[in-house]
């Protein structure tokens, strides 16, 4: 399947819009791991595939109207497509990564997670702006866990030599009843929160994998994807920690 390289600046720009009031966050629900005490068997639902991707914030292109927009999103292609080839040179695939991850956590806190066949989503699924499904079925399980990745790759803050290329991951997680009618939890986190997304759990980036410019991510090789596994394992660390 031919990969979209500026989907992910198009997920990015879906969050800028959230701060603006333009799209709702999802009400966040702390766990109540007393009330729950003998919840054990999680049944995590598909997502959406996921690629690493590139986004430059405040992109100067983006100053000058719908040409300058154009521009901006043929220099991310370019640089999407080098990034690529870092990843493909060891085939990371961030999803498996993240279940491995996710599972070696949670089972640290007593759970045990039943995974889909495929861990991405086999049929069209009805979905918020930020992932969630909008409705569940239910499942042989004590409770569901709906993951989504917002944006997933390297971004910066803008074009300068002082916004370096970052590891960054965004990610919204809601944990539902086993009949799907009731929610636990619901929260979302930001490994390098350069979108700056209100309220959401917060990590700041390893310096160790910060990039001064393209060029030096381009030519770190499998030590850019080095810098993304750290980012997700922060992510799944931190899911498995709150509850």
């Amino acid at each position: 399947m031919m990969r979209n390289p500026i989907r992910g600046a198009f997920v990015a720009a879906l969050m800028l819009f959230a701060l603006t009031g333009c799209v709702s966050m999802p009400k966040q629900q702390a766990y109540n791991r007393d009330a729950h005490s003998s919840l054990k068997t999680i049944a995590v639902l598909e997502t959406h595939e996921t690629k690493p991707s590139i986004w430059i914030m405040n992109h100067p292109g983006m100053s000058f109207g719908l040409i300058g927009g154009l521009i901006a999103a043929g220099d991310m292609a370019t640089k999407q497509k080098k990034l690529n080839e870092n990843f493909d040179a060891v085939g990371f695939q961030p999803l498996p990564y993240f279940r491995e991850r996710l599972t070696a956590h949670m089972t640290e806190r007593g759970y045990t997670l039943v995974w889909p066949n495929t861990q991405v989503e086999s049929a069209k699924v009805s979905r918020g702006t930020f992932g969630l499904r909008k409705a569940y079925t239910a499942a042989q399980a004590d409770a569901q866990m709906d993951i989504n990745f917002g944006f997933l790759g390297y971004a910066a803050a803008g074009a300068t030599d002082n916004s370096p290329y970052r590891p960054t991951a965004t990610m919204v997680v809601r944990l539902v009843s086993a009949d799907g009618k009731e929610n636990f939890y619901t929260d979302y986190f930001a490994y390098n929160n350069v979108f700056n997304l209100n309220q959401a759990v917060a990590i700041n980036a390893d310096r160790d994998y910060m990039y001064p410019d393209f060029d030096d991510l381009a030519a770190a090789g499998p030590r850019s994807v080095e810098g993304m596994k750290l980012a997700i394992d922060a992510i799944a660390t931190e899911i498995a920690r709150q509850l």
